[in-house]
């Protein structure tokens, strides 16, 4: 491999200082060069190889439970030792003794907020977004413990700005928990970034078809990077469209949440505006067809209506990634049209019985129902269904598209890339320039000291005989 031939430029430096006076070497001191060159080659590359495969994952999980834990205090009871000076020895000098002292102290702590998820983790969370979460769960605050203060009448500690400023403990501090009813409507998530080994995205792509795309190319094409900073709870699904509402962010948000455990799956879904259908092929290529967790799905828009789509993963099978984009072209608005003129979107559900009631009396199409339909409306007074003349982007197919994801992710299978395991890869540029200067400084610094010590083939003239006239 071409790290090792950092081990020329040892050979190289020994032969230089060699020739400058042979007689300070030893024959075993040709090897001390060497054999640390090249251990620090055999490090340098195992840490370039690891660093050079890991790289990042985003995962999801949903929180079954927040919590909120009022300040307190406790007393820390404590002995402590300190020297001090305790006289002189016999020639002058401080002796020093030991004591031991009474250094018990009131440990007093803030106000806490966190939440736990269904993979056993912990996370924090600010005042507000508790209070927030508490009021869409809904089940209620329960104590699920106490403690019992030292002092009673302490004010709350590091609580400016939270609803304690000001207040004191009491007797007893309370933890509250919330715990979610496992209703779907009010899932939330919390999301992390995580590093794994990808020997794919370090390889050479070619061996997989897939072409480099330099970070130049993709700036100009306008594609998407992973998000580098994400704030946890908000870490958003859909990229690339400033009108998605909040309301259609959280909607997707719950799908990694929720698969996220299940199936280690991560969503992504990347929007261009007026792009080419080609250029969800380049983003495929410089994300390198994504992580090993996920699933994304380009679509190209121009105003709100669709004009192409493309998905793609690292799934075990294909043919949920490829029914993901086939659905995004079956996002039509469907619109009902009264018997009394009017045209109304959709609002409520249409069960099998009612598409049943409104083929017999209308005799339209049930297939081309939209799943709801617009409130206030009866059966008997539904006129037509009408849908737009392309897929279109809106609140109403969104939610479509995400019921239908809901209901298939399930069928996601991630693949292991310890089946890549085998996948020899090769130190970046840099850190071959970097191994060789290392071993140049090395060199260099070995064979000065070989060159100086004590060992030589020099006749009595050996490190002390050396100097000793000179003093």
């Amino acid at each position: 491999m071409i790290v090792f031939g950092a081990l020329i430029v040892v050979v190289i430096v020994t032969v230089i200082f060699y020739f400058r006076d042979p007689q300070e070497y030893k024959w075993w001191e040709f090897g001390i060069p060497l054999l640390i060159t090249l251990g620090m080659i055999f490090g340098a590359k195992a840490l370039t190889d690891h660093m050079g495969v890991m790289f990042t994952e985003y995962w999801g999980e949903t929180i079954t439970s927040i919590h909120e834990e009022e300040p307190w205090n406790e007393w820390i009871s404590q002995t402590c030792t300190e020297s001090y000076p305790c006289g002189t020895d016999s020639d002058g000098n401080t002796q020093y003794c030991t004591r031991t002292y009474d250094c018990s102290y009131q440990a007093d702590y803030g106000p806490k907020w966190y939440c736990k998820t269904n993979l056993g983790n912990t996370y924090e969370m600010s005042e507000k977004r508790h209070d927030e979460y508490v009021a869409l769960f809904g089940t209620g605050k329960r104590v699920a413990g106490t403690h019992k203060n030292h002092s009673a009448r302490t004010r709350c500690a590091k609580s400016d700005g939270t609803k304690f400023q000001g207040k004191t403990v009491g007797n007893t501090s309370n933890i509250y928990a919330t715990v979610w009813s496992k209703n779907e409507q009010t899932r939330k998530g919390v999301f992390t970034k995580h590093r794994y080994e990808n020997r794919i995205k370090a390889s050479d792509l070619t061996v997989f078809n897939i072409p480099v795309v330099s970070k130049i190319e993709a700036d100009s094409m306008g594609l998407f990077e992973y998000p580098k900073d994400i704030d946890k709870y908000t870490c958003p699904v859909i990229l690339g469209d400033e009108n998605i509402s909040e309301e259609t962010q959280d909607l997707f948000r719950r799908l990694n949440a929720k698969f996220g455990p299940t199936n280690q799956l991560r969503l992504w879904i990347l929007i261009f505006e007026d792009k080419p259908a080609i250029t969800s092929t380049y983003q495929e290529n410089y994300w390198v067809r994504g992580n090993k967790n996920e699933l994304i799905v380009c679509i190209g828009k121009k105003g709100n209506e669709i004009q192409w789509v493309h998905s793609f993963s690292w799934a075990l099978s294909g043919t949920l990634t490829a029914e993901s984009a086939q659905k995004v072209l079956e996002m039509y608005e469907l619109s009902i049209k009264t018997k009394s003129g009017q045209t109304l979107p959709a609002a409520i559900p249409i069960t099998a019985e009612m598409k049943k009631a409104i083929s017999q009396s209308t005799g339209i199409d049930t297939a081309m129902l939209p799943p709801v339909l617009p409130l206030g409306v009866a059966q008997q007074d539904v006129l037509e269904v009408n849908k737009s003349k392309t897929p279109v982007l809106t609140d109403q197919t969104w939610e479509a598209y995400y019921k239908y994801l809901d209901a298939n992710l399930n069928r996601f299978e991630r693949r292991s890339f310890e089946e890549f395991s085998y996948i020899k890869v090769e130190p970046k540029t840099s850190a071959i320039i970097v191994i060789y200067v290392l071993a140049l400084l090395i060199s260099i610094g070995l064979n000065f000291y070989v060159s100086n010590n004590e060992f030589n083939d020099k006749p009595d003239r050996g490190w002390n005989n050396r100097y000793r006239g000179r003093y």
